[in-house]
């Protein structure tokens, strides 16, 4: 378990079903993620998988007990390069209060230290305005803007739809110099 100041961060369990579907089971929280409304079911199938892979982490106030928000820290492919993808999403309720960003910070140290990552990566559309200032806020730089890359949706003809892309990254050399 990793711990912060305010929080604890520890691997997803499957009892943590109810207090993440309060946050994924909502639309607008999942308007940027590839699930536009994740179902009961569908969620149990991913905590599985989550669990099975050890890539995703949840995050606690340590006053509490209940799940505020997710952090998926997972290796990419080619796994020589030892590169993570970094992902969050957050209870609304939990939002706008540094949460994200010092959770991120904490995964992205245990990233660097412990997995001994060479590179650590985030994407999000331009849009979510919030999502690229956490990536900001822990030291990842842009590295690339692609337009009409990533495909979640589809219109109401079945076409898809694509939307932009920002991708930030950091590698170790730049995580050990904003230590």
């Amino acid at each position: 378990m990793l711990e912060t100041k305010r929080l604890q961060i520890r691997l997803l369990k499957q009892r943590d079903i109810d207090d993440m579907f309060e946050y994924v089971g909502d639309p607008d929280v999942m308007k940027y993620e590839n699930d536009q409304y994740m179902n009961y079911d569908k969620l149990k199938q991913l905590i599985d998988y989550m669990i099975e892979h050890k890539s995703m982490f949840v995050v606690l106030e340590k006053r509490k007990s209940k799940v505020i928000g997710q952090i998926y820290l997972g290796l990419t492919n080619p796994t020589f390069n030892n590169e993570y993808s970094l992902g969050y999403i957050f209870n609304p309720l939990y939002q706008g209060k540094g949460y994200c960003t010092e959770a991120s910070k904490a995964i992205v140290d245990y990233g660097f230290e412990i997995l001994k990552a060479n590179r650590i990566k985030a994407a999000c559309n331009p849009v979510n305005i919030p999502s690229w200032r956490v990536m900001e806020k822990i030291g990842m730089k842009k590295e690339g803007f692609f337009e009409k890359k990533v495909h979640f949706r589809d219109d109401e003809q079945g076409n898809p739809i694509y939307w932009d892309e920002y991708v930030y990254g950091m590698n170790i050399l730049d995580w050990k110099k904003n230590r």
